[in-house]
């Protein structure tokens, strides 16, 4: 029988292999309905300098590793990526490559280095209905074993696959993929065959490194040219691919050749990719604030001296610039959409959510750029699943703050703790602002330049922030002048509260109705001599945020947010969730606006709350 090594290699090196659950070609993608696969969940064990870290998923598909430079932050990325074999290096690459994912530190190594990814079964995975896996042959009972194991899973609901790389005395040798299930077909060989097979089906998972994805000014297609970048070629390669199957760089370059050109079938077919890069660009990125100034790109194509291609971008007001003459942040955008989208030899694009694993994306930019991003990031994490690092106080969500991992380095070990474990230790515990142990972590010192608090709203939590500020953006037109700073509970806003008293900011609170919420009120009032305009209850008696809010109306924001038919009685987390997703997005105030979710009594219910504060 094969050894996975093997079959790893036929399968990346030989896409015409006749795969059992993926097909190759659009044509046979329409003859059957793909399995529909979702990673939850990544374990990580012994890679470099990580003895046991996970990443969940299940959350939220956004996650936030941040950490200070060298915290192992990276690391945690190429682990992930390193599950699925489409991102291998060449066979030539591999051994090297591989070598040097245990913990140098150990160089007579016995341990595994093991990727275990926990993968979710939206829609059933299919039978095999062939007596071949790879160009294994299966008998008649080999074949009603791997069937059986199928139905096994898809009961389950979960496959549990681990991409193991055994060490002996510090040298590597043959790694495979195994499933981590109680199953007995788990424990024969034929099985890592098969778990090969569904990560095949998986979705895709692709690294982005933001200093080493720049366009470049001339893509060259030879690859004798000194200045020849396999990695960009395959992205025009993919772009030519996404426009019709049987368009490729390589045949378009013939196109030109001496004696036999034919320049009008060429500018046809260049025609037509540009037709694909712009239709794509519009329906999945113009909504994005990091290129709203991007009108149009256009891929253009220079036979000689050595043939290349050169991306041409042209501005709002109709300016068209090359790319060494567009604005960072402009380029980055381009650059992660073509790279995410047009990778099509390398991606499973009907099998579930991509996992796009972005390193410290674009720290050099701006600040509100940068806060842009992140609003971009939360746009995008509707389709995909994004885990992205950073070390820039910009680039973090505080209302993703829950989904945010500490990366640390403690005696070389890499260590990830997710936030609400991390503020529980004690250096961590009853912080200035439940933020503030970001602002230690990354060693910032806050000043009025970055703290935009002349004129503020203070809630009792993240929850009560996102509704407040969803419903300004549906009942007003106009830009905010004034923040709203969640606080930790009804009973913790001290801290907040003296912040806005010593820079002499305007700023109201506002507290539910119930019990806790006027004892707080007094309280607030006695201790900071506050007026009663300045520390406000909901109108309604015993009330909380939440009890404006009809299920119906929430059941249609949901079904409008996450495309899904039938809801339950929605949960106050998922309420907030809901309403983080809409208050950082344009486009799903608009969706709700548009839809008329909330009756008229609703939205004045809050209009009356809004200007009750009277801040506007």
């Amino acid at each position: 029988m094969w050894s996975a090594l093997s079959f790893i290699y036929e399968v990346y090196m030989k896409p015409q292999l006749n795969q059992i659950f993926q097909p190759l070609t659009k044509k046979q993608l329409k003859s059957i309905t793909p399995p529909q696969l979702s990673y939850v969940k990544f374990d990580i064990q012994n890679f470099k300098g990580i003895e046991n870290v996970t990443v969940d998923l299940v959350r939220n598909d956004l996650v936030l590793l941040l950490g200070l430079n060298e915290s192992g932050k990276s690391t945690i990325l190429k682990a992930i990526e390193a599950f699925d074999f489409l991102n291998d290096p060449s066979k030539e690459e591999n051994g090297k490559y591989f070598q040097n994912i245990r913990n140098k530190a150990d160089i007579n190594s016995n341990k595994e280095v093991v990727i275990t990814a926990s993968i979710r079964i939206d829609s059933n995975l299919n039978h095999l209905t062939n007596n071949k896996i790879g160009e294994e042959s299966l008998s008649d009972v080999e074949l009603s074993e791997i069937n059986e194991f199928i139905d096994y899973l898809n009961v389950q609901k979960e496959i549990r696959i681990s991409r193991v790389f055994p060490f002996k005395g510090g040298e590597l040798k043959n790694y495979y993929y195994r499933f981590e299930s109680k199953h007995k077909f788990a424990k024969t060989n034929l099985s890592r065959l098969v778990a090969i097979e569904v990560v095949n089906i998986c979705p895709f998972i692709i690294y982005f490194e933001d200093f080493k994805d720049r366009i470049p000014e001339k893509i060259f297609v030879s690859k004798k040219s000194d200045s020849f970048d396999s990695s960009w070629f395959d992205i025009i390669d993919g772009l030519f691919f996404n426009t019709h199957e049987e368009f490729s760089v390589d045949s378009f370059v013939k196109y030109y050749s001496k004696g036999k050109q034919r320049i009008d079938d060429a500018n046809s077919v260049r025609n037509r990719v540009n037709k694909t890069l712009n239709e794509t660009f519009t329906k999945k990125w113009k909504e994005l604030s990091g290129v709203k100034d991007i009108s149009s790109a256009e891929l253009n194509f220079n036979p000689r001296p050595s043939p290349h291609f050169i991306l041409k971008i042209t501005d709002s007001d109709g300016t068209s610039f090359s790319v060494d003459e567009r604005s960072r942040g402009a380029l980055w955008y381009l650059s992660f959409l073509m790279k995410t989208e047009f990778r099509s030899k390398r991606m499973r694009a009907d099998y579930g959510k991509p996992v796009f694993l972005i390193d410290e994306p674009a720290s050099n930019l701006h600040a509100n750029a940068q806060q842009n991003m992140v609003a971009d990031f939360t746009n995008l994490a509707r389709n995909t699943s994004i885990i992205y690092t950073t070390h820039s106080q910009y680039l973090i969500s505080l209302y993703n703050i829950k989904n945010t991992y500490i990366i640390e380095r403690n005696d070389g070990r890499v260590l990830a703790t997710r936030w609400s474990e991390f503020i529980k230790r004690p250096k961590n515990r009853r912080p200035v602002t439940y933020y503030q142990p970001l602002a230690n972590l990354l060693q910032i010192i806050p000043n009025t330049f970055d703290i935009p608090w002349k004129k503020c709203v203070l809630t009792e939590g993240p929850s009560d922030r996102h509704i407040l500020f969803t419903f300004y953006h549906i009942l007003f037109d106009n830009t905010p002048d004034f923040v709203i700073y969640p606080g930790i509970s009804a009973n913790d806003l001290d801290n907040l509260i003296s912040l806005n008293i010593g820079w002499n900011a305007e700023f109201r609170i506002l507290l539910d109705s119930d019990k806790k919420g006027k004892e707080q009120r007094l309280r607030y009032l006695e201790k900071y001599h506050l007026s009663d305009e300045v520390v406000r209850l909901l109108p309604d008696e015993n009330s909380v945020i939440e009890d404006y809010l009809l299920q119906e109306e929430l059941k249609a924001m949901y079904t409008l947010i996450h495309k899904v038919d039938r809801v339950d009685d929605l949960s106050k987390k998922d309420i907030a969730t809901m309403f983080a997703l809409a208050s950082e997005t344009k486009s799903v105030i608009q969706d709700i606006k548009n839809r008329r979710v909330f009756s008229d009594s609703t939205l004045q219910k809050f209009k009356n709350i809004l200007t009750d504060l009277n801040i506007k």
